[in-house]
C-alpha cells in the first residue's frame, strides 16, 4: 500500500483549490460548478465549503489571485542573467504578456457569463496595487542589472514605458498588430527610425545647432 501524502495546511489547501479553479473559470466563467472544481482539485465537494463560504467567495479569491504579481515577480527573478540585456528584457516581456493575457481572458469570459471581473477594491486595495507595481518595477530593474547604467532615462521611467508597451501589445480592445517581446524591446531601446536615418537625423540636428 503506497504511503499517504502528507495533509495540506489550511493555506496550502486554499491555494490548491484556487489553482484548480482558475483554468476552469477561464474556460467556463461563473457557470462552473463546485462539483467540477472538486474533481479538478482532487477533493470532496464538501471540502470546498470548509475553506470558502460559498462558490462566489471562491471566485472572488481566484480573481484576486489572478491580479496578484507574486508569481510574475518570481518568474522574472529566474531569467538567465547571462543573457544580453535585450534578451533578458524580451524574456521578461514574454512573461508579463502571458500574465496579462490570462487576466484579459478571465475578464472576457466572466463578462460574457454576467460577472464582470474588476480589480480588488476596498480597504487598502489602492495601496496594495501601488506596492505590487513597485515590486514588479524592482524585479525588472534586477533583470537589467548593471546594464541599467546604459539607460539615458531613470530605470523606473524606462520600466514604466516597457509596462505600457507590453500592456498595449496584448490588450484585446486595442486590436492592433501583435508585437513580439523582441520587437517591443527593440523599439524601446533603439527607437523606430531606421539606423541610417537615426544617424542622419542626429548629424542634421547637430549641423543646424552649429549654424545658429
Amino acid at each position: 500500500m503506497p504511503p499517504r501524502a502528507p495533509a495540506l495546511s489550511p493555506d496550502e489547501r486554499r491555494a490548491s483549490i484556487i489553482a484548480a479553479t482558475l483554468p476552469l473559470l477561464r474556460a467556463k466563467g461563473s457557470s462552473l460548478s463546485t462539483k467540477e472544481i472538486a474533481k479538478a482539485a482532487g477533493i470532496a465537494e464538501g471540502t470546498i465549503f470548509r475553506v470558502f463560504e460559498s462558490k462566489d467567495a471562491l471566485i472572488e479569491a481566484v480573481i484576486h489571485d489572478a491580479f496578484d504579481n507574486s508569481t510574475l515577480v518570481t518568474e522574472l527573478g529566474e531569467i538567465d542573467r547571462s543573457l544580453s540585456m535585450p534578451e533578458r528584457l524580451a524574456a521578461g516581456v514574454a512573461i508579463m504578456q502571458v500574465h496579462l493575457q490570462g487576466i484579459f481572458q478571465l475578464m472576457t469570459v466572466l463578462a460574457s457569463s454576467g460577472q464582470p471581473l474588476r480589480p480588488p477594491v476596498g480597504g487598502d486595495a489602492h495601496k496594495r496595487r501601488h506596492e505590487a507595481t513597485a515590486e514588479l518595477d524592482a524585479a525588472f530593474v534586477e533583470v537589467l542589472g548593471e546594464d541599467v547604467r546604459l539607460l539615458r532615462v531613470p530605470a523606473t521611467t524606462f520600466i514604466g514605458y516597457l509596462r505600457m508597451l507590453t500592456l498595449s501589445s496584448v490588450h484585446p480592445m486595442l486590436d492592433g498588430e501583435a508585437s513580439s517581446p523582441e520587437q517591443l524591446v527593440d523599439v524601446l531601446l533603439e527607437g523606430a527610425l531606421k539606423r541610417a536615418a537615426t544617424k542622419a537625423t542626429k548629424t542634421t540636428s547637430t549641423t543646424t545647432r552649429r549654424k545658429k
